[in-house]
């Protein structure tokens, strides 16, 4: 649908309330322990961005000694870590810059030189070792590589309290990956809450950042959040937020359809309203006028259930018998399937608007993709083309599958 003209009313946040809840946890436990990584994943429109702004508030309304930074990768080019270690570590390489020089004035005195061993004597003490003289570095302190950046974070106060947001890291660059990569890996090292939001497709993020959150779950101190679509009564509270009028049933109906529960989907939909002249404002609230047209993407699903015809349906059904939710391992190997052409055909339905990706299951190489029916009567329709007795067939032997790959 067209999105020429942005919606000029009020976008009210709401929903995404156990998502918040989720991150403030997050931080709770960052804080009072060590630090870890969280990756916002969902898709365009769905809100990420407004959530991390909120977000970030609150942690730092429970938190006053947070240190906070937000970067969107999209913006910052190629210096996204250089400026995060630039701002996090600015005041204790200042402190360290100040006690150098001091410590060079000390040693070109008789006394310098004397208070100079003794403090070598005691950290010989207390540490068990002598430190080692002085050496003269490079004026360059940061570099512009993501990774020693990375190491000037974790060198330099890496114990306090700290919260890096990245946002868009799906249009970041190399550097980006890089400087994420090396810090999942020492992030127990610190006190630092890592949060990247990420852009799905087809419900599913960029292969590399899935790399790179599988990599952070192996080591234990990784965590994916899936922003969740807004409820049919969650989209009716920002509807009749923006528009200060209740919403008509029919109409609340028709966004529901046009925006599949994407908050940017709901504004765009609420805009096309305005420009079409069925939202009118009257005052400081808007007047719904008529009723409603026939919804594009209803109209889409429907024509796409009905045309689906031979092998293609008889996997759907077949899905459809095993459940409104399903595996796609399990199902390749009952419709006997390659599972990579299954996966392209799912992704092609889950474009249409048939299923949706819910997220993976498993652990090692026994690894399945989790898929729903979007619309629970097309899941019906399409079991009723299976007998009971051939149903509940299916379904043992779909159990069977799922216990020998543990997916049970």
């Amino acid at each position: 649908m067209s999105e020429e003209r942005p919606w000029s009313g009020r976008r009210p946040f709401v929903g995404r309330v156990g998502l918040l809840e989720a991150l403030i946890r997050e931080v709770d436990e960052t804080v009072g322990g060590r630090g870890r990584a969280v990756f916002v994943l969902g898709p365009a429109g769905s809100g990420k961005t407004a959530t991390l702004g909120l977000f970030q508030e609150e942690a730092f309304r429970r938190h006053r000694a947070l240190k906070a930074e937000y970067v969107d990768c999209e913006a910052s080019g190629a210096r996204t870590w250089a400026e995060l270690a630039e701002l996090f570590t600015r005041g204790h390489r200042l402190k360290r810059s100040a006690r150098n020089v001091a410590m060079e004035w000390l040693d070109v005195t008789v006394i310098g030189a004397i208070i100079t061993a003794i403090y070598r004597t005691v950290e010989a003490v207390r540490t068990g070792r002598v430190p080692e003289r002085r050496r003269r570095r490079s004026r360059k302190q940061a570099s512009d590589s993501a990774v020693e950046a990375v190491r000037l974070l974790t060198r330099h106060g890496p114990l306090e309290p700290r919260l890096m947001i990245l946002d868009s890291l799906e249009r970041g660059d190399d550097e980006d990956l890089a400087g994420t990569f090396a810090l999942l890996r020492r992030l127990p090292e610190t006190r630092t809450l890592f949060v990247a939001a990420t852009r799905t497709t087809d419900g599913r993020p960029p292969a590399a950042i899935d790399d790179l959150i599988r990599e952070g779950e192996r080591l234990g101190h990784v965590r994916r959040l899936d922003v969740p679509g807004l409820t049919l009564e969650e989209m009716r509270d920002a509807v009749a937020g923006a528009t200060r009028a209740a919403v008509p049933d029919d109409w609340i109906a028709w966004l529901a359809d046009e925006s599949r529960g994407l908050p940017g989907a709901l504004w765009a939909a609420l805009g096309k309203l305005e420009e079409e002249g069925a939202l009118r404002k009257s005052g400081r609230r808007w007047v719904w006028e008529g009723a409603p047209p026939q919804s594009e993407t209803l109209a889409v699903q429907q024509q796409t259930a009905t045309a689906i015809r031979g092998e293609d349906r008889c996997v759907l059904a077949l899905a459809a018998a095993l459940g409104p939710v399903f595996h796609s391992t399990v199902l390749a190997e009952l419709a006997g399937v390659p599972e990579l052409e299954l996966e392209d055909r799912l992704a092609r339905w889950c474009r249409a608007g048939l299923v949706v990706y819910r997220g993976e299951c498993g652990s090692g190489a026994q690894i399945a993709s989790e898929y729903a029916f979007r619309d629970t009567s097309d899941a019906e329709a399409l079991a009723a083309e299976w007998s009971e007795n051939q149903r509940s067939e299916l379904r043992s032997r779909a159990q069977e599958v799922r216990g020998r790959l543990g997916l049970a």
